[in-house]
């Protein structure tokens, strides 16, 4: 007999909610007191959500019957992981950021309170990245996504433009880490790929999960 498993569910109209978006990023090194930086708000119209470009090559066999070749396999020999990340409420740290290196600060007695980073176009941040997508709702129990990057490197890509305010712009590029995950995660540890893994986890659970997560990946 076919059955549908959610065709209860499937055309709620209470399906229809928007997700937050939360963005924290921590740098492995270099930025001398920023931990897990909240990256601010996005635009009211910001898709920030992971995009993959994957290059497939087919693997290709004689037709057994005659004919053209048949493709019995596709390889991935390429895998891109990106997110374009507007800001719209910057604060120092994610300026600092955007400056794409530590600032060093000047010690002349006529320039305290100055500190200077490098201009380097192209230039990245190598961190750990967490982008967790809340659902609204009273429901302690409701199910949120958090996406879990151990490695990912974030880049300025200069300044945008929202409802007539200027936005800080970055690229993150996800970067492979593979990792040994620590003992709570010892159940799932083959679902925890070298790009990271989305963790679907209830309202009331996601403070504990960070507190987890900010002790993986940890080291260079």
């Amino acid at each position: 007999m076919f059955l549908s498993s959610n065709s209860a569910t499937a055309i709620l109209a209470g399906n229809m909610v928007q997700e937050g978006r939360i963005a924290f990023f921590d740098p492995i090194n270099g930025f001398t007191g920023i931990t897990w930086a909240n990256m601010g708000l996005f635009p009211e119209d910001a898709v920030v959500f992971p995009d993959s470009e994957v290059t497939r090559e087919a693997v290709r066999a004689r037709n057994p019957e005659g004919g053209a070749p048949i493709v019995v396999d596709e390889r991935i020999t390429d895998t891109t992981i990106t997110y374009e990340l507007p800001i719209l409420t910057p604060d120092a740290t994610v300026r600092a950021l955007h400056n794409g290196a530590p600032a060093v600060e000047m010690t002349a007695a006529s320039m305290v309170g100055i500190s200077v980073s490098p201009f380097n176009p192209g230039a990245s941040v190598l961190g750990r990245f967490i982008m967790l997508a809340k659902i609204p709702g009273t429901d302690p129990a409701r199910l949120c996504r958090l996406f879990w990057h151990p490695r990912a490197a974030l880049q300025s890509n200069g300044v945008g433009d929202s409802q007539g305010s200027p936005t800080l712009l970055f690229n993150l590029s996800v970067r492979a880490f593979t990792y040994t995950p620590g003992v709570d995660f010892t159940d799932v540890a083959a679902q925890i790929t070298p790009y990271g893994a989305i963790f679907n986890v209830p309202f009331n659970k996601i403070a504990g999960l960070l507190d987890k997560l900010d002790a993986e990946a940890v080291a260079v």
